[in-house]
């Protein structure tokens, strides 16, 4: 190793000097001389600190670079980096918003709190800006991220433009649709409302095509739908924004498929406006994308996997929501006596209860698993007169919603699912859960599933089942706290990255060698600034041509989801 660091050549470093002076960066010769040989730990901290902070550089400066590369105007270019400089919130006040945002507004049934204002706020800003915003809405389970995500819409389809906002799942589709219905009822009579339709692979072939061809034809105005609303015989006459609900629910792909959406637009109006100006020449954009985040993610994590979105964050809750009493028991027999009598004491009270189950059907290789369908009839043997309901991902929709329609109405007591209800589901009478080998759950997924329940106005109850002692103290994180930011660093610490995401977010999460996110977030936040720098002087990196030949050959490992 010495003879080799020996013959190492000293001008090496493709990162740029100022760079290197800004951030306090070791010469990469100089590093890579410190790791293998150094004369003590604060040279063997500072050459890993520059490993690092390379791992990140490439990955974040290959983003960005991508993003700029695929704008076609040096006003666009210019548009997005000067967006990206600016580290104020920037917003739209409300008297400015267009009238049928304003409208929707004035109609809610509740107050919006100041974080959700400044949100709706911050994304309207973006939606006049010059480049297709990128943006990633996120804050804890229960903070009202969709009704901002509708107020956005609002925002685009009040200026004569199309609205589609995806999630993953046919239930949530239907509990958006029917949401969003009930708000614009409240719009007064002089008031106009848009039209809007839901599109799912449960929607009567007649009908999907008469809502395909009002999205063509641009009479409907919103859709909301699955991944249904990206195929490609589904074409919109003016898509605006694409709302991506419960984004980690889906890949990369998935994502960029609105991309392809293109829609009309005056040149002279791409400027700090949403308005049209059909005397002028056309050119095409890709829509506006809003993902919204389920659960909060660590914002060093959210930089690693979105590092080429801007985010936008909900801090507060609405007022008036009562805590959850978390309780953990053993999976034996006393532990499920005790969560019986539980369960009694809350149907006798008048509360409805969801069993949560980690598998639909037993497994002879899981043996230790509790499963939906193999509990159903001892739990309704259990509980007498009180209607038990099962749900679970391979039923038909048209049975999920009979179902979710029955434990809504009070008509099933005790509803026996699998995770399915994480996503969004809410029912405001449900005010006890039990999660059956809560051992199986990250912090975060138990975090989501216990958002389902504290919705009305009874206090409610949360009972984590467990079959191995060694669980326990991971489990009493969720005793001591209900803040969701909080819970998912802690996941992130206890276990990884990888956990925390799921298995189809974390397959695009980049592999890094030396770095460690749940540790070295600054040194992340710091390439991203560095990157950001470089691409202000020279944005197609014409002026530093060693670092474009580094990141060419690195290139590779930037393209995240190719």
């Amino acid at each position: 190793m010495s003879r080799a660091l020996g013959v190492l050549p000293s001008d090496i470093d493709p990162i740029p000097n100022e760079v290197r002076k800004e951030f306090n960066l070791l010469d990469l010769n100089d590093a890579y001389v410190r790791i293998h040989c150094p004369m003590n730990l604060n040279d063997a901290d500072l050459a890993r600190r520059r490993l690092i902070f390379d791992e990140f550089f490439y990955i974040q400066l290959g983003r960005l670079f991508q993003m700029l590369e695929a704008l076609g105007t040096r006003i666009e270019k210019e548009g997005l980096l000067d967006k990206y400089r600016k580290h104020e919130l920037n917003i739209v006040s409300i008297e400015d918003w267009s009238s049928l945002t304003k409208n929707l507004l004035k109609a809610l049934p509740y107050s919006l709190t100041p974080s959700q204002l400044n949100a709706a706020s911050e994304i309207i800003w973006d939606l006049r800006r010059p480049v297709p915003m990128n943006r990633l809405l996120q804050g804890d389970v229960g903070c009202g991220k969709t009704v901002v995500a509708f107020l956005a819409c609002m925002e685009v389809v009040g200026s004569g433009y199309q609205a589609a906002f995806m999630v993953p799942t046919e239930l949530l589709a239907v509990q958006h649709y029917e949401h969003l219905i009930s708000l614009l009822e409240n719009l007064g009579n002089g008031q106009c409302k848009p039209s809007v339709a839901l599109l799912t692979g449960s929607t009567p072939s007649k009908q999907s095509r008469l809502i395909r061809k009002g999205l063509a034809d641009g009479d409907i105005a919103l859709v909301i739908g699955t991944h249904s609303l990206i195929s490609d015989n589904v074409e919109f006459s003016a898509l605006r924004i694409a709302i991506i609900d419960e984004q980690q629910r889906f890949g990369v792909v998935q994502r960029g498929r609105f991309n392809s959406k293109l829609y009309s637009v005056s040149a002279s109006s791409k400027s700090d406006t949403i308005s049209d100006d059909s005397s002028t020449c056309k050119t095409h954009m890709a829509p506006h994308v809003l993902a919204v985040s389920a659960t909060p993610i660590p914002r060093t994590l959210a930089l690693a996997l979105y590092g080429d979105m801007s985010l936008t964050q909900i801090t507060d809750l609405p007022p008036g929501r009562m805590p959850i009493d978390v309780h953990i028991l053993q999976g034996n027999e006393t532990g499920f006596e005790d969560m019986y009598q539980k369960i009694r004491d809350e149907l006798l009270t008048g509360g409805n209860v969801y069993l949560v189950y980690p598998i639909i059907n037993e497994s002879e290789h899981l043996p230790q698993l509790r499963a939906a369908t193999a509990d159903f009839d001892s739990i309704s043997g259990k509980f007498k007169g009180y209607q038990c309901g099962l749900l679970h991902g391979r039923m038909k929709s048209e049975e999920k919603d009979e179902q979710l329609r029955n434990f809504r109405s009070g008509e099933t007591r005790i509803l026996l699912s699998t995770q399915v209800i994480e996503i969004g589901v809410d029912v405001p009478t449900a005010s006890m859960m039990v999660v059956m080998n809560a051992e199986r759950f990250g912090i975060a997924q138990l975090h989501q599933l216990r958002g389902r329940v504290g919705r009305g106005e009874r206090k409610s109850k949360c009972i984590f089942i467990t079959s191995t002692a060694a669980a326990v103290p991971r489990l009493k994180v969720l005793e001591k706290s209900s803040d969701g930011f909080y819970l998912a660093n802690a996941d992130l610490l206890l276990r990884g990255p990888g956990d925390l995401l799921g298995k189809k977010q974390s397959g695009h999460l980049p592999e890094f060698p030396i770095a460690r996110l749940e540790v070295d977030g600054n040194i992340l936040q710091e390439a991203h600034h560095a990157a950001l720098k470089v691409l202000s002087n020279s944005s197609d990196l014409s002026r530093f041509p060693k670092l474009k030949a580094e990141l060419s050959m690195r290139q590779p490992l930037c393209l995240l989801g190719d």
